[in-house]
């Protein structure tokens, strides 16, 4: 077997599979590491053409324990798009396993800085510890250049450009929108945007801990952000909400300033200057599709519609019913009927049959005068590698 795919190989006749059989064939006849990952490490040549492919290929290396390779693939894929989550996330594991300092120091603080799916605050509390621990252990080992290194690292991860937080109290619903300097606009329905801006939480009452929107944008573009402040339903104690708006938090000398905002049926602009931020170009917003995404959401995605200012009292009891109901349990919610622009949210579970085995086809061709038989066999050879199991903030 491994003379034939060689000798395929050397006459250009390569395929993908023929890479996946080769390492399998050499792991079993006992060759030697090395020569294993040589085979994978042309696999990945010949079929990592994007960023998924390549988060991919790296969760095969582990799979033939070529952890150092997959973790140097980790870190390519970051290079190439910087604001994904998933190079980070199972970076870090990794580099834990291998006892590997840099790579501690690059995953972990690559989550803090670029992590902001649904539970990144438990991904935080991990490169926080990561991070700790190593430089207690840099500490230990008498390396304290090093640890002051780690210091230094974890500060500039936890800065951030500029950071919005509107709360109020009462039983009703105000949404935040943000426009980012590029033209980019961050809200309740695109909460991840090109521009590094994130809502990482879309609030409403009557529940007072649930009364606040959060935005955060940990690498902005300087310039000039237009911040509305959007009356959607409900009563509001005093018609006012509260915004603070910290600036260049972390840093040296950061800027903190809180105003009240009067609610009016009409947004409510508020015009923020930053003028120091560390943005030069947008990044890819990742999507959740199955064409170009390598790994899956845990949950579905939430379909979500809102009520008329003006609608009844039935609207939107309906509304945050179907609100709290759907996004804590993902069950269908009933709607009310016979009332138009009546809010809902629908769980939309995405689905994939994921094969894994060996699989066979061919095709028979007969020759005009019925002499010869021509088949085609063509192979294919799927093993499911590793599973992670992680939310993405949806659009």
């Amino acid at each position: 077997m491994i003379a034939a795919i060689n000798a395929a190989l050397i006459h250009n006749q390569s395929q993908p599979w023929m890479y996946d059989v080769l390492a399998l064939t050499m792991e079993i006849v006992g060759r030697p590491q090395p020569e294993i990952e040589r085979v994978l490490l042309s696999r990945i040549d010949f079929s990592a053409a994007d960023v998924p492919s390549m988060v991919y290929s790296a969760a095969y290396l582990t799979r033939f324990k070529a952890d150092q390779q997959a973790l140097k693939l980790y870190q390519q894929a970051a290079n190439l798009q910087p604001d994904r989550p998933e190079p980070y996330i199972m970076g870090l594991r990794l580099a834990e396993k291998l006892k590997d300092p840099e790579g501690i120091l690059w995953a972990a603080s690559g989550i803090l800085t670029h992590v902001w799916i649904k539970d990144y605050d438990q991904w935080h509390e991990k490169a926080l510890n990561a991070l700790a621990n190593l430089e207690q252990s840099l500490k230990q080992a008498g390396r304290k250049a090093e640890a002051e290194r780690v210091q230094v690292a974890r500060r500039k991860a936890l800065e951030r450009d500029l950071k919005l937080e509107l709360t109020w109290n009462g039983d009703g619903d105000l949404d935040l929108i943000v426009e980012e300097p590029r033209g980019t606009v961050c809200s309740f329905e695109s909460p991840l945007t090109a521009g590094g801006g994130v809502l990482l939480n879309d609030g409403y009452g009557p529940k007072q801990e649930n009364c606040h929107e959060d935005y955060l944008c940990a690498h902005g573009f300087p310039g000039t952000y237009v911040v509305r402040v959007r009356y959607v339903s409900g009563d509001i104690v005093g018609q006012r909400a509260k915004l603070k708006i910290t600036r260049y938090q972390g840093s040296d000398h950061p800027v903190v300033q809180t105003m009240i905002v009067p609610l009016t049926r009409e947004d409510r602009i508020i015009r923020i200057d930053l003028e120091k931020g560390r943005r030069n170009r947008k990044s890819e917003v990742p999507q959740n599709s199955q064409k170009n995404s390598s790994l899956q959401p845990a949950s579905g995605r939430f379909i979500s519609s809102r009520p008329a200012i003006n609608g009844s009292r039935e609207s939107l009891q309906s509304f945050r019913v179907s609100r709290q109901a759907g996004i804590s349990t993902g069950r269908q919610v009933p709607l009310v009927t016979g009332v138009q622009n009546v809010g809902g949210v629908a769980y939309q579970p995405v689905i994939r049959v994921v094969p894994e085995g060996i699989s066979l086809t061919g095709a028979a061709v007969v020759s005009p005068d019925r002499r010869y038989v021509r088949i085609s066999v063509s192979p294919q050879f799927t093993n499911v590698t590793d599973i992670f199991t992680f939310s993405f903030l949806q659009p």
